[in-house]
């Protein structure tokens, strides 16, 4: 209720603070300037007093910490500190270890409760017990802004157990920092409670070892649901037609414990609009389950263009759903460009391989699809560049 009197006595206090900036906070915090006027079972004093104290600490995000008025407003919740010696002590500790000013006040509009923390008892430890099994100092920061609630995570009762329990199952230190980069969040997993749980649900269907510790690497955000819901997912997929002993089925765990239900109603419709059957999604979901991973209008950007101005029957992508995948600008556009031009020329077979022409690297798709055509098309290379935007 107090939010409006500290939101304009904020803005004073913002040397970067624009009128309009003060404006648009005006008109956000209409309701709250109604219930100020309306109901009276508060003293001025009291409400002066919380404004101001409120506002030392939305001054002191703002212009120690790097926070925009309206984060700093918001992150001002959940700091409480009469003066701002122990704050000044965590900015400074964060920058001596090679944390960015961006990275800081990443950080600390996500856990700004950081800001009244001993550095040295409660940070501290963590980093050191980071960088020792692995984790670079450019790491470290990263990892932290991602899931700053590790720093307030017991060491002994929840960081320490979590990476012991991923090192036996990965065996190194090296496979165990890939994972944690790609998911900082396993390092706050309930272990016991959940991941455990649930790697014995697949060991019980039949999944191999490598299989788990690929779905451990790539899925592990997935692995922390609840035992209930994991075997939910497991089960769903199982009734897909995906065989557990196969990498494809982890990755199809993976795919369906992250699309939500009505995501995944939306991806079949964009679809079916393309051409698929309901049968056809299934099949190419089979083949390659990222592909329902995809944006909608990634979707519908790489089906127009191949079907509408390449010709292509949709059908043939259910088979190879990996193509959908193909960046549209650079690679899908630029190389149909090309063979368009060759085709054209009858310099190419009208059944050349669409999946050679989209999958090989740079390097060969110039020796096969451009170099031999400098004579009967010299033009080529100068499509291709424009298609990529790059400079003769």
């Amino acid at each position: 209720m107090f939010n409006f009197v500290c939101n304009c006595r904020t803005l004073a206090y913002a040397r970067n603070c624009s009128i309009d900036a003060i404006s648009s906070l005006i008109r956000a915090h209409k309701q709250e300037l109604h219930f100020l006027q309306t109901h009276q079972p508060f003293s001025s004093s009291s409400i002066v007093k919380t404004s101001e104290k409120r506002s030392t600490v939305v001054s002191y995000l703002i212009n120690s910490c790097g926070l925009s008025p309206e984060r700093a407003i918001s992150a001002s919740k959940y700091v409480n500190f009469k003066a701002p010696e122990n704050a000044d002590s965590v900015v400074a500790f964060f920058k001596k270890h090679h944390f960015t000013d961006a990275q800081i006040s990443t950080l600390i509009y996500g856990r700004p409760q950081i800001l009244s923390a001993n550095p040295d008892k409660t940070i501290l430890p963590k980093l050191e017990f980071l960088q020792s099994v692995g984790f670079s100092s450019f790491d470290i920061p990263k990892l932290v802004c991602v899931s700053p609630r590790i720093l307030h995570r017991s060491l002994r009762n929840r960081l320490i157990p979590v990476y012991n329990f991923l090192k036996n199952l990965l065996h190194s230190s090296e496979d165990v920092v890939v994972a944690v980069k790609q998911y900082p969040e396993v390092l706050q997993l309930d272990i016991e409670n959940t991941v455990a749980p649930n790697i014995q649900i697949l060991r019980d269907i039949g999944v191999g070892k490598s299989h788990i510790l690929f779905c451990l690497k790539c899925a592990p955000r997935v692995l922390g649901s609840s035992p209930a819901r994991f075997k939910e997912i497991v089960e769903r997929v199982k009734k897909m037609g995906f065989n557990p002993q196969r990498q494809s089925f982890v990755q199809g765990v993976n795919v369906i414990g992250r699309t939500a239900s009505s995501t995944w109603k939306r991806k079949v419709e964009v679809y079916k609009k393309c051409g698929w059957t309901e049968e056809e999604v299934l099949v190419a979901f089979r083949k390659f389950p990222r592909c329902m991973l995809a944006s909608e209008s990634k979707i519908l950007g790489a089906m127009d263009f191949l079907v509408r101005e390449m010709g292509f029957n949709p059908s043939i992508f259910a088979n190879r759903p990996h193509l959908i995948s193909v960046s549209l600008r650079k690679t899908l556009i630029p190389r149909c460009s090309v063979v368009q031009v060759l085709l054209s020329k009858g310099l190419v077979d009208k059944n050349f391989s669409l999946q050679l022409l989209l999958e090989c690297p740079e390097n060969q798709f110039l020796e096969r699809f451009i170099i031999p055509h400098k004579e009967g098309a010299p033009e080529l290379l100068n499509l291709y560049q424009e298609k990529l935007k790059i400079p003769n």
